[in-house]
C-alpha cells in the first residue's frame, strides 16, 4: 500500500510541475491560442505567439485540483519535512520552500562530483551554512 502511495505522490507531483512550467509561459497544450497561428508558421510567417486567456484559468483549476489531492495524510510524510536550518515544518511543494544544494568533487571518480540537497525555507536561505569541504552550487 506504501508503494502505491509512493507512486500516486511522484505522479501528482509532476503533474504539478507540468502545470507550473505551464502557467510559466512554456504551456505545451494544442488547443491553446499559442498555438493559433500554425497555420501561418508553415508559411514562414512568424507571429509573436503569446500564451493566451484561453489556458490560464483552466490550468489554474488543475493546480488548485492536484494540490487538494497532495493533501490527504497519506502523502504527508513524502510532501512535509523539517528545515535544514530552523527545524520547522517545510512544506516540500509550497512556494515558500526551496531546496539547497552544495557539489564536492567526489572521492572515488576524480571525473564526477556528488550533490546533496537540502530543503529549506526561502527565509532561511542567508542562514544557511556550507558543510565543511563543499561548494554552493
Amino acid at each position: 500500500m506504501a508503494q502505491k502511495d509512493k507512486e500516486e505522490y511522484y505522479f501528482l507531483t509532476e503533474k504539478l510541475e507540468e502545470i507550473q512550467w505551464a502557467l510559466e509561459g512554456e504551456c505545451n497544450d494544442i488547443d491553446c491560442d499559442k498555438y493559433m497561428y500554425r497555420d501561418l508558421l508553415k508559411k514562414k510567417y512568424k507571429p509573436v505567439l503569446k500564451h493566451s486567456y484561453s489556458c490560464i484559468d483552466k490550468l489554474k483549476k488543475e493546480k488548485e485540483i492536484v494540490l487538494r489531492l497532495l493533501f490527504p495524510k497519506k502523502f504527508r510524510k513524502y510532501r512535509f519535512e523539517k528545515c535544514y536550518v530552523c527545524k520547522k515544518p517545510l512544506d516540500k511543494l509550497d512556494d515558500k520552500s526551496i531546496i539547497l544544494s552544495f557539489t564536492r568533487p567526489s572521492k572515488d571518480n576524480k571525473n564526477s562530483h556528488e550533490w546533496k540537497g537540502y530543503w529549506i525555507h526561502k527565509k532561511c536561505k542567508s542562514k544557511a551554512k556550507i558543510p565543511k569541504g563543499w561548494i554552493k552550487f
